[in-house]
C-alpha cells in the first residue's frame, strides 16, 4: 500500500506545466509601460500588460501554468499598475504645475497693466518676429507691442478704470499644442468692478508642453480681450 502511494506522489510531482506566452508578452508590455512615466503616450501599454498578466493568473490552474510563468504574470501585473499609477499621479501634478504657470503669468500682466505699470507689461507681450505695416515694411516688435498696449480697446478699457481691480481666475477655456510652443485660453474677471467685467487671456509657453530639454523657458501673453460668460 505504502508503495502504491508513493508512485502516485510521484506521478503528482511529475505532473507537467505550460509556459504561458500571454504571461511573457504580459510582462514585456508591463516593463515597456514603465517609459509612459516619461511619455504619457505609452500608458495604454502598460495596461494592456497588467490586463494580460492578470488574465494569465486567472487561467493558471486550468491550464497548468508554470510558476515561472506565474511569476512573469504577477510582475506584469505590479510593474504595469505602478507604472500606470505613477505615470498618472505624475501627469496630473505637472499638468498643475503647467496651469499654475500660466495662471501666474496672466495674473502678472493684468495686474500691471491695472497699475499702468507698462514696463513690466511690456516684456510679457507675446508677438511673432515679424510683421508688416499697412505701408508694406516691417515693424519691430518693440514698435508693435507698444502699439498693442496704447491702441488695443481691452487694454485701455482696463488701464483707464478708476476702480482698483481684483482679478479671479475663472477657467480654463482650453489648451493647444503648436509646433514649438504650448497655448493656453484663460477666463479672468474683475471682481473690483461693480459689474465684474469678463476677459479671455490668450498665455504662450515657448516650448511644447512636455519638453524637458529647452533651458530657458519663457512665458507670453498673446493676446487679451473682453468677453461675455455664457
Amino acid at each position: 500500500m505504502s508503495e502504491t502511494f508513493f508512485t502516485a506522489e510521484n506521478e503528482e510531482l511529475r505532473d507537467p506545466t505550460n509556459f504561458s506566452v500571454m504571461a511573457l508578452f504580459g510582462f514585456f508590455l508591463a516593463v515597456v509601460g514603465l517609459f509612459s512615466i516619461q511619455y504619457i503616450q505609452i500608458m495604454p501599454v502598460a495596461l494592456v500588460g497588467v490586463v494580460l498578466g492578470a488574465l494569465a493568473l486567472l487561467l493558471a490552474k486550468r491550464f497548468k501554468i508554470s510558476f515561472f510563468s506565474k511569476a512573469l504574470a504577477f510582475l506584469a501585473v505590479v510593474i504595469g499598475s505602478t507604472a500606470t499609477s505613477y505615470s498618472f499621479i505624475y501627469r496630473s501634478s505637472e499638468n498643475q504645475y503647467e496651469l499654475s504657470q500660466a495662471c501666474r503669468t496672466a495674473e502678472l500682466y493684468l495686474e500691471n497693466l491695472s497699475k499702468g505699470d507698462l514696463d513690466r507689461v511690456f516684456f510679457l507681450v507675446g508677438l511673432p518676429s515679424e510683421m508688416p505695416n499697412m505701408n508694406g515694411e516691417a515693424q519691430s516688435p518693440t514698435v508693435r507691442a507698444m502699439k498693442r498696449l496704447s491702441d488695443d480697446p481691452s487694454h485701455r478699457e482696463i488701464r483707464e478704470r478708476k476702480s482698483p481691480a481684483k482679478w479671479t481666475f475663472v477657467s480654463l477655456e482650453g489648451e493647444y499644442p503648436l509646433s514649438n510652443s504650448h497655448t493656453y485660453k484663460l477666463i479672468y474677471k474683475d471682481d473690483g468692478q461693480t459689474i465684474p467685467p469678463f476677459y479671455k487671456v490668450v498665455v504662450r509657453k515657448n516650448c511644447s508642453k512636455y519638453n524637458k530639454t529647452k533651458k530657458k523657458v519663457n512665458w507670453f501673453v498673446d493676446s487679451l480681450e473682453s468677453t461675455k460668460m455664457q
